[in-house]
């Protein structure tokens, strides 16, 4: 495993001692609030508080507009169509929007595409067969911000429709009212698809009101599963959502935590996007989401149980699809010659692969290779793609200057879509590489591992601790679990358990136990770290149940060979920082002068600065003034 390097952005001293006073935290969770942003007390106060007051639905989009149109179909008693997508947002947006509905008296029937035979989007057939049906309004819920054609053949048709979206839109908008978070006045752009739609049922129903808010659940299931920054409403959605989770009334989140073997009390995070969501999408990958909308609809327990029976075998096929794929995937980059395997973008086709899965084994591949990773299956007809990025690349503007090789593509920075002809894959992997090459850095492709703060000699890395951290949850993208740095260590004790897959060690500082680890799929390390040697431990430092028992455990992300010499360089700097400022000598003066040292004493952060490491790594280190 290619550990790659950390980095670590600066914490102001004061900043931290005011939020340490102020909110009776620890340094180690101050220097965490900090580097996230959160300097004002106050502001970091409400983060930990959790959930907020929410953001006024009527500067979200045509708000307005769109309960206006709504309000009508309901009393002219024309028929509603909720237009969904085949993914855990599309399919939580669709289920909210018809509970909704359905509150206020509408007929209301839903679509959701197929992956394979629609695909992605509002379709023109789509919206004819609706209009042919009878339906007199569609409400695209997770779609439909690019649709600008359809939606006008849909209005010469004489079918309403209303966009709500969340999604990237295009130079032209659709001539409809648009609830979307782009473009619009409101203060919070990240909602996902649910989120708007849970906006759309607040200005329907108030603010207060609690037909809303009976259905956090969902919102919290997709604001979760679509990876978006859990901050700000969020966070608030995603509180309040997986309490409501918890105590859920809804048949078929009962039975699909059961199936999951999720304990709704328990119910957090990981356990939506790692068990519940797997299982939702599993249906739009390998089928059509209608079981899932299904689930989350029903109001029969014994339906529901078979529903989530059929979602867990979906999942276990669409688990043993995707290893197959990623084996393969996996051994066509192996055998590439190296100049290919040089490349800083990689595209990989396969004739015999499972389009439904193929986002899913791109991601693998990202973490695998640090690059951004184009995943391509073979259909009938354009072959399918799906893309995943790193954080100093952007996907859909790449995607954006191959398009003359692609057939349909969209997305965002991080993640993407497209179909493509069968005779263009190769020159298309030339050309994506190509792009890559002229942005991307030899540096970009290091795996860097941010941390929050460093563990000082004598931090109390203790269940207090553990518990003030857990404050900082829910935790997912924008709002990561705190990432903890135990500099110059040892390890000690070292094993491997669980069939030899996870590393478990305990780290000494300085002769002092400093607590058990465990590094998670790791355990290929044992006969390449060294007891004798110093690392630098990243870790998540989480509550360890076992047995009836409950200590802290340090959660291993990744081991580091530390700087040279780290002890003796520590206990030089510690003395030269006693030292008057004219016992210093040159070599002395001029580093503690890059390293930011004030006059009168040391930077408390000092030896959290990444110049430091770089410092204590560089050949000599410190040589001249050691």
């Amino acid at each position: 495993m290619h550990e790659g390097t950390w980095t670590l952005s600066d914490c102001p001293p004061a900043g931290q001692a005011e939020l340490v006073r102020t909110l009776g935290i620890s340094e180690l969770t101050a220097a965490v609030l900090l580097r996230r942003g959160y300097s004002d007390p106050a502001v970091a106060r409400r983060f930990l508080d959790g959930e907020q007051p929410p953001h006024d639905p009527f500067l979200l989009g045509d708000m307005k507009a769109a309960c206006a149109h709504i309000r009508a179909a309901v009393e002219q008693g024309r028929r509603i169509c909720v237009h969904g997508d085949y993914d855990v947002d599309g399919i939580s947006a669709t289920a909210l929007a018809v509970l909704l509905l359905r509150e206020l008296g509408a007929e209301v029937v839903w679509h959701l595409p197929s992956r394979f035979d629609e695909g992605y989007g509002v379709r023109s057939e789509t919206l004819a067969r609706l209009a042919d049906d009878g339906c007199g309004l569609v409400l695209t819920v997770d779609c439909g911000i690019t649709a600008v054609a359809e939606v006008a053949e849909a209005k010469e048709r004489g079918l309403d429709v209303i966009v709500t979206d969340h999604h990237r839109p295009a130079e032209t908008l659709p001539d409809c009212p648009i609830v979307a978070t782009r473009p619009s006045l409101y203060p919070f752009p990240e909602l996902c698809g649910t989120g708007v739609v849970y906006k759309l049922g607040q200005a329907l129903f108030g603010v207060d009101s609690e037909v809303p808010r009976r259905h956090l659940d969902l919102v919290a299931l997709a604001t979760i599963a679509d990876v978006v920054p859990l901050v700000d409403e969020n966070r608030s959605f995603a509180i309040a959502g997986l309490r409501a989770l918890a105590r859920t009334g809804k048949p078929g989140l009962r039975a699909l935590m059961q199936s999951a073997s999720v304990d709704p009390a328990a119910a957090d995070a990981g356990a939506v996007g790692f068990r519940l969501a797997p299982r939702l999408n599993a249906a739009g990958r390998l089928g059509h989401p209608r079981e899932a909308l299904e689930l989350l609809l029903t109001e029969d327990e014994a339906e529901a149980r078979r529903l989530a029976d059929s979602l867990e075998e979906l999942n276990r096929e669409r688990q043993a699809v995707e290893g197959r794929i990623l084996r393969e995937a996996v051994a066509q980059v192996e055998e590439w010659p190296p100049e290919r395997r040089a490349r800083r973008a990689y595209a990989v086709a396969g004739a015999d692969w499972h389009e439904g899965v193929i986002g899913i084994v791109a991601s693998r591949l990202v973490e695998r290779y640090h690059r951004p990773v184009v995943l391509i299956a073979g259909t009938d007809g354009d072959w399918k793609g799906s893309g995943r990025s790193i954080p100093t690349f952007d996907l859909h503007a790449a995607l954006g200057a191959c398009a003359g090789l692609l057939g349909r593509w969209g997305g965002h920075r991080a993640a993407a879509g497209l179909s493509i002809a069968e005779e263009n894959v190769e020159a298309f992997a030339d050309a994506f590489a190509e792009q890559a090459a002229a942005v991307l850095a030899e540096e970009d492709l290091e795996p860097l591992t941010s941390i929050d703060a460093i563990v000082t000699r004598g931090a109390d890395l203790s269940l207090d601790l553990c518990a003030e951290l857990a404050r900082l949850a829910p935790f997912g993208l924008g709002n990561p679990a705190p990432t903890l740095l135990a500099p110059g260590c040892g390890l000690a004790e070292l094993a491997t358990v669980g069939d030899g897959k996870h590393l478990r060690f305990r780290i000494r500082r300085e002769g002092r136990d400093g607590g058990s680890a465990i590094a998670f799929g790791q355990g290929s390390r044992l006969d390449v770290l060294r007891p004798e040697a110093l690392y630098d431990v990243a870790f998540r430092l989480e509550e360890n149940h076992w047995n009836g028992t409950v200590a802290p455990q340090l959660v291993v992300r990744r081991i580091f060979a530390a700087a040279p010499r780290y002890r003796e360089l520590h206990a030089w700097l510690t003395a030269e920082w006693k030292k008057p400022e004219a016992a210093r000598d040159a070599a002395a003066r001029a580093i503690f002068t890059e390293l930011g040292v004030v006059e009168g004493g040391p930077r408390r952060d000092l030896l959290e600065s990444r110049r430091f490491r770089e410092l204590l790594a560089a050949e000599p280190p410190l040589a001249a003034a050691a």
